[in-house]
């Protein structure tokens, strides 16, 4: 729509200009013998086609068609061009370039004014206004006005000069001041957003650093009363190995946790959890959150005496989405944390499958402890898609437990040392990135069991 508007003012100005510069040929007696036009002056009218031709360059090049209207000026008589192309420097041309093009404009269209006010008043493109016989026209004869209206002309010829010039440079400078006032505003309007952002980022910031330091005087505490205590009692057991072990292993974790604690209050405070840290062997938890991982989670589940049976194929983590990767692991870790918690001394059984064709599938099982009760599975959170019902407040959590056994009292059952808050997070992961969960007792064994669809690696 603009281009359109500049052609179609590109038009105007052209038909009009070239009117404009065909009646100011009579300010030049060389294209007139005998009172009527001659061949030389018959192809300085047609040229004017061509010339008027570099109005429509006004936007990109207004130099071009300023050199040409100087040139109409100061030769022809007709600054027409000249003014439009001085009005568009001084709008758009750099602050020394619009001087200088209002300075030579200006000289050069007083030298034209003075030019025809010297001029015989029959050279003057105003006297048509003052013919006595209008029809004398149509024949492109050069006639002589009044002398009664000498005057006027000359009144007229410095009207149109500098009500002309006026209208250029004015208007033009309003404009320039105009699109200056916009630049300045949106520049503003930048600064504001980029005040924003940092007020914001100052803020995160706080709540990090707030956030940081209630991680580390509400956890650092109790992982240092754990290692001592652990520390104690592998002193306190060198009589029985497995005891010894076992609290060896427990304090290698606690010391293990705490240097992943200094790792997550750090990455808290400087906003870069994704930042990877040197690994601390095979018997502590993994340095970072990735299916490459695994492998390295379950040596530390088993360090504490824990029996794992796994099958880990792990192909393209590469290619696998960053989100996706952590999410695949924390549901691993999740599962495995779950069943040590309910179903100790028991062997956790893990398979693990992932590649970019088939995607992701995990599946941690563990036998029911005898004697256990129904197992309480938190229901589906009611905004998860495909649920099939909507559990409002206190609605009653879904019970899984092998045949014949029958519900106890709430609180008796395996969850009672947790909140119930891990297996929901397995379901909201995996509902995250569309894929399945299917958490509960099967025969006499407790299953997690998620996939993932496939992932392309990327390109």
């Amino acid at each position: 729509m603009r281009i359109a508007g500049s052609i179609l003012v590109g038009v105007i100005l052209y038909l009009f200009g070239f009117f404009t510069s065909s009646m100011a040929v009579t300010a030049n007696a060389w294209a007139f013998s005998d009172g009527e036009l001659n061949d030389t002056g018959l192809v300085a009218v047609l040229l004017l086609f061509l010339v008027w031709g570099l109005v429509f360059l006004r936007h990109r090049w207004p130099w071009v068609p300023f050199v040409a209207g100087g040139l109409l000026t100061a030769g022809w008589g007709d600054a027409l061009m000249l003014l439009i192309a001085v009005f568009h420097l001084v709008v758009r041309a750099p602050r020394r370039q619009a001087i200088t093009a209002s300075a030579v404009g200006t000289g050069l269209i007083a030298f034209s004014t003075v030019r025809m006010c010297l001029a015989p008043a029959e050279h003057n493109p105003f006297s048509i206004f003052f013919l006595p016989d209008p029809a004398q026209v149509t024949g492109l004869e050069a006639t002589i006005p009044p002398e009664d209206a000498h005057l006027a002309i000359r009144i007229i010829t410095v009207a149109a000069g500098v009500i002309g010039l006026c209208t250029a440079l004015g208007v033009g400078a309003l404009l320039r001041r105009t699109r200056k006032m916009r630049a300045v505003e949106s520049i503003a309007e930048r600064e504001a957003l980029r005040n924003e952002s940092l007020t914001a980022e100052i803020a995160r910031q706080s709540e990090r650093e707030l956030l940081a330091r209630e991680l580390h005087d509400t956890l650092s505490h109790r992982l240092s009363v754990i290692s001592l205590h652990t520390g104690a009692l592998e002193v306190g057991a060198r009589t029985d190995p497995e005891v010894a072990a076992t609290a060896s292993a427990l304090r290698e974790e606690a010391r293990a946790s705490m240097e992943d604690l200094r790792h997550l209050v750090g990455g808290v405070r400087r906003g870069d959890l994704a930042r990877p840290r040197p690994g601390h062997g095979i018997s502590s938890p993994p340095s970072r959150a990735t299916m490459s991982a695994i492998p390295e989670l379950i040596s530390s589940v088993a360090s504490t005496g824990t029996v794992i049976r796994p099958l880990v194929v792990i192909q393209d983590v590469d290619s696998c989405p960053p989100a996706l990767d952590r999410a695949a692991f924390r549901i691993v870790q999740e599962a495995l944390t779950n069943a040590m918690k309910h179903a100790p001394n028991v062997p956790v059984t893990v398979d693990v499958a992932v590649s970019a064709a088939r995607g992701i599938q995990i599946a941690v099982s563990n036998p029911l402890p005898r004697g256990s009760a129904p197992v309480d599975v938190p229901p589906r959170p009611r905004y998860a898609p495909g649920s099939a019902r909507e559990p409002g407040a206190g609605a009653p959590a879904q019970k899984w437990g092998p045949p014949g056994t029958s519900p106890v009292p709430h609180g008796a059952h395996l969850a009672s040392t947790g909140s119930g808050s891990g297996i929901v997070g397995i379901r909201e992961r995996a509902e995250m990135f569309g894929g399945d969960a299917s958490i509960g007792v099967i025969g006499n064994e407790f299953h997690v069991q998620v996939s993932f669809r496939s992932f392309s690696p990327p390109n």
